[in-house]
């Protein structure tokens, strides 16, 4: 089975994979990067987050490229009226 690489470059700097992983194919090699790319966008925090894997072969020769990023979203703040709305929602309070 021939081994794989899965550098990350980011924003934050480049990690490269100094074990890689055996899989069957490049085929598996994608499907694994792409898992990784959506775990990475679904814990992306209100910032954001963007990369790329870069698959590598045992020759460390580039095969493939798995992109992926998640917009920062904008941050809420609490307003009159969703302040209101939360009062109402819990009911009276007795003193």
């Amino acid at each position: 089975m021939p081994r794989f690489f899965f550098n990350l470059r980011s924003p934050q700097g480049h990690q490269m994979d100094i074990d890689g992983l055996k899989l069957g194919s490049l085929n598996e090699a994608l499907d694994e990067a792409s898992f990784a790319a959506q775990a990475a966008v679904a814990m992306a925090d209100a910032d954001g987050v963007q990369g790329v894997f870069e698959i590598e072969d045992e020759g460390r020769m580039l095969l493939a490229r798995v992109p992926y990023s998640a917009e920062a979203r904008p941050k809420q703040t609490a307003t009159e009226s969703d302040i209101s709305v939360a009062a109402a929602a819990s009911g009276p309070s007795k003193l």
